[in-house]
């Protein structure tokens, strides 16, 4: 065959069947025998089984399919999977089965190439999802997997090998090498680099949502979820514009039950209004990675001990209150001097808050502008109902802002595809580091191109409801991709760097909690893997493909655009420990990290007045002025409400065919030792869910957003 300089036989099929499959794990291609058996003579046999993906639409209508077999010693060349023209359809959740005959000995089979001819018109249902392929040698009775689980597009053709190797164990077989080389040539055709020097943002696939690789689109079922809850959330948001009228705080309920009352609803007996639901949202709400200690005031915020000390209950004054570790503080500071849309307001706020003696976090002092003056008051608690409830919201308005931008899209969306193609783009599929990571990936790219075409793209949604606008988005974008590093998301070492990481001095803090607990089970199931394929250092430094991806990233994913040049990734890979932290931060980012800040937003921004994105007037600049009727005329009007509540829901939906942590339907690994610790990771997830169930119980308000059975693979939404 063309590539492995090895000579071709004289192969042909001597029988075939194809045999649809159950649900039931009894009925599983992986339980049945393969049931033809060879009849001895001159030539060698080969049995084959081609087994399709339940994959909603994972078979084809295509009949001149081929597979091919590449031996140590020969190759088979192209053999029709279905018998003729009119010839059944491979099914969904279906197995072909062939025996080839072979007139010499292939040897070892290393290489099994799938391939799906280039047709002049390319029809509906061509494509092919093919999960695994089992080579049944007749002579030795050996049978081997070789794992696919791809996309078989009109017009490709894709090897794959079975077994888990990094380069080093490869090296002395040709075949193998070829082939790896063969497989990252070809991705690399697919998948281009798009970079956004203009707004800093970390590089990206560089197609539109139509024409992203097979691999990456949704899946048939994801497509008729996400098509239902845009409909759905655009139907209810034509009704609530039309018929809701806002005069009153209650009448933002109406808006909130539109769309279906949300699990944890901030509008329920006034939640929202109190201050230790406003702490709570700081520690367990939908952006909990602002929040610092605070050992010293920032020189731009002159809260005074006499102003917040009735609000402490400790009697001690604001300063022991500081050494103590009981004083906390959030500082919008990224949002200062962006620009705005005519005719609405934003802030750039700092915010004070104290653990009382109930162990409750509470805010104590607002300051609306990062610059103190005569015309930047500090709220306080002790103020006016009006006024200490306008500076909230203000506060929320500016966070919710910061939270789509910065801390979702940003550390989430982005650099989870920026990864994906790192490795797509290095790995083969043979990898190790490839089989572990290549889950986490699952929808990303495509979610994120439809981002870029309708939600963050000049004159999309945010452009609409957030009172930054398109230029203000632009401009954070610039400063959070510019301050942007990847541990960021490593959660052991950003709640330490914030002064958070202590549960004693700062108590009821959940996403630490169970983020950390998550992130360790994480970290110890990577490291089983990964120091099963590298046994030192220096198999990690001497991994060429690996060294590839951390080049390919350093340079082309995490270009500097005005900022630090790979933003804490490493030109190379240097070490396991390394590599396992790498791995587990990837892992960590597009699974907990992600579903921890984007699940809950139905939640959080259903109620407008919990978390507005825009605001109709000024931040307030005196006290004592503001009163109810104050508030409703701030907060945005209701058409801009109603988006922002349908945009809320449809970002918190899980599809039908979701994937949590944990489980892995694509059985990538076919070594034993490995599938023991993916078997340790579930029973890990699965004790730690039933932990966090029964700590929730006699909570008011539970955290859920960690629990690992909730908790998705992939970004996905």
């Amino acid at each position: 065959m063309a590539g492995y300089n090895v000579p071709e036989v004289r192969s042909s099929v001597c029988q075939r069947e194809q045999i649809c499959y159950g649900k039931d794990a009894t009925d599983h291609p992986s339980k049945k025998p393969f049931k033809f058996i060879s009849t001895p003579d001159r030539h060698f046999y080969y049995g084959v089984r081609i087994v399709t993906g339940s994959e909603y639409d994972a078979g084809t209508m295509d009949n001149d399919l081929y597979v091919t077999l590449v031996g140590s010693k020969a190759c088979t060349g192209k053999i029709n999977i279905i018998s003729g023209f009119l010839s059944s359809p491979i099914a969904t959740q279906s197995y072909v089965d062939l025996l080839i005959q072979c007139k010499s000995d292939l040897g070892e089979v290393l290489v099994v190439s799938l391939g799906n001819p280039k047709n002049w018109i390319t029809m509906p249902g061509s494509e092919w999802f093919v999960d695994f392929v089992d080579i049944i040698d007749q002579q030795t009775k050996k049978t081997v997997r070789f794992p696919c689980y791809h996309w078989i597009a009109d017009g490709d053709s894709i090897g794959f090998t079975s077994k888990t190797a990094i380069l080093k164990d490869v090296m002395p077989n040709s075949i193998l090498v070829r082939q790896r080389q063969s497989t990252i040539d070809q991705r690399r055709l697919k998948y281009k680099w798009q970079v956004f020097p203009e707004i800093g943002l970390p590089s990206a696939i560089d197609v539109s949502s139509l024409n992203l690789p097979s691999d990456e689109q949704f899946g048939t079922v994801k497509g008729i979820d996400f098509t239902k809850d845009i409909i759905a959330g655009a139907v209810t948001l034509e009704f609530t514009a039309v018929f809701t009228k806002i005069d009153s705080l209650s009448q933002y309920e109406q808006l909130a039950k539109a769309m279906g009352k949300p699990e944890f609803p901030t509008y329920e007996l006034s939640r929202w209004m109190r201050d230790e639901e406003f702490g709570r949202q700081m520690l367990n709400g939908v952006n909990p990675m602002v929040i610092e200690r605070c050992a010293t005031l920032p020189p731009n915020f002159p809260v005074t001990s006499s102003m917040v000390k009735s609000s402490m209950d400790s009697g001690l004054s604001l300063e022991d209150e500081m050494k103590a570790g009981h004083i906390y503080i959030c500082n919008l500071k990224m949002m200062d001097g962006l620009p705005l849309r005519d005719c609405f307001y934003s802030s750039a706020p700092l915010c004070l808050l104290y653990v009382n003696k109930a162990n409750q976090l509470v805010p104590i002092a607002i300051q609306l502008k990062q610059e103190p003056g005569s015309d930047n008051p500090i709220f306080l608690p002790t103020d006016s109902w009006a006024d200490w409830t306008l500076a909230k919201m203000y506060y929320q308005c500016a966070h919710a802002q910061f939270h789509q931008i910065a801390t979702h899209y940003l550390s989430c969306h982005a650099v989870m595809e920026t990864y994906g193609m790192g490795i797509m783009r290095n790995l083969p599929d043979a990898h190790p580091v490839y089989r572990l990571l290549r889950p986490h990936f699952r929808y990303t790219m495509a979610i994120n191109a439809r981002a870029r075409e309708t939600l963050i793209n000049d004159g999309g949604i945010i452009d609409i409801v957030f009172a930054i606008g398109g230029e203000g988005r632009r401009e954070l974008m610039r400063r959070g991709g510019a301050a942007y590093n990847i541990h960021w998301t490593n959660i052991k070492r950003n709640v330490k760097s914030r002064g958070v990481d202590d549960p004693n001095l700062l108590p009821g803090y959940y996403y630490r909690d169970d983020g950390l607990k998550l992130w360790q089970a994480m970290e110890d199931f990577v490291a089983k893997i990964i120091n099963e394929f590298y046994s030192s250092d220096e198999d990690v430094q001497g991994d060429s493909e690996l060294q590839n991806v951390a080049s390919d990233l350093y340079t082309n994913g995490f270009p500097a655009n005005g900022g630090e040049q790979g933003h804490g990734f490493p030109k190379s890979i240097d070490s396991r420990e390394q590599l396992v932290e790498l791995c587990t931060l990837i892992i960590f980012t597009g699974s907990a990290q992600h579903s921890s800040i984007n699940f809950g937003q139905y939640d959080m921004y259903s109620y407008t007045p919990n978390a507005a994105t825009s605001m109709r007037l000024p931040p307030p600049t005196t006290k004592g002025v503001a009163n109810n009727d104050t508030l409703i005329r701030s907060l945005p009007d209701k058409y801009t409400g109603s988006l922002v509540i349908a945009m809320g829901f449809i970002l918190s939906q899980h599809s039908k065919d979701e994937r949590y942590l944990g489980t892995f339907p694509t059985e990538r690994f076919t070594e034993d030792k490995a599938q023991v610790e993916i078997e340790n990771f579930r029973k890990t997830l699965t004790n730690l869910d039933a932990d966090i169930v029964e700590r929730n119980k006699p909570l008011d308000v539970p955290y859920v957003y960690m629990r690992p059975s909730r908790v998705t693979n992939s970004i996905t939404i």
